[in-house]
């Protein structure tokens, strides 16, 4: 679906317009559990920690929504609320969360929201708890300035409602595995460190 989407946008003009590459292209398709900043050191502890956690979770089935596009010309498809995903995302963040860096900087997006502030000093990550949003990244769009991010949007919210017509967005799979990996300032993937298979 997301590669049928990424299709349609293309035969449209819109990649070749404004410079975007899915990131489907480059990087794995994942769900975000916890994302943080970690020295090198702690690599070993958090890939025994995480194989551990994957032993005691069995697969997850799960639901897509909605794909979304912002005013920043950032796309995603929401996944539905599912209390299994939320709790896997919550044990994560509770074994892994001393592991981080404790003298990491606040995104700029969540610097002014106190409530976010409080996470980033407490878990290393302003997503997280009651900020979770499970959800698939397609795309960002880079450096345009406000009237192309203006225009952008406008396209990509007509252009997506008409995919959708004729396009099943909600679609049930399973998680199977988590990962671990290192991840660009987008929270894309760039290597993956370790795959662990959920218990069946």
């Amino acid at each position: 679906m997301i590669k049928e989407l990424n299709q349609y946008l293309a035969q449209q003009g819109l990649f070749a317009a404004y410079q975007i590459t899915p990131y489907l292209q480059q990087h794995p398709l994942h769900i975000t559990l916890y994302l943080a900043d970690y020295s090198p050191q702690k690599i070993p502890a958090i890939l025994r920690t995480t194989k551990e956690l994957a032993k005691q979770q069995k697969p997850i089935l799960f639901s897509t929504a909605e794909f979304i596009p912002s005013r920043s010309g950032y796309v995603m498809l929401t996944v539905r609320h599912d209390k299994t995903i939320h709790e896997l995302s919550n044990k994560t963040l509770n074994v892994l969360a001393h592991f981080r860096n404790p003298h990491a900087s606040i995104p700029a997006w969540a610097a002014q929201d106190p409530e976010r502030q409080a996470l980033f000093r407490q878990y290393g990550s302003p997503s997280v708890l009651d900020y979770f949003n499970p959800h698939f990244s397609i795309f960002s769009a880079e450096s345009l300035n406000t009237q192309q991010s203006t225009f952008l949007y406008q396209q990509l919210h007509k252009l997506i409602h008409q995919f959708s017509q004729s396009h099943q967005t909600q679609i049930e799979e399973h998680v199977d595995a988590i990962g671990v990996g290192i991840a660009d300032t987008h929270g894309q993937i760039v290597k993956e460190l370790a795959v662990f298979t959920l218990e069946p």
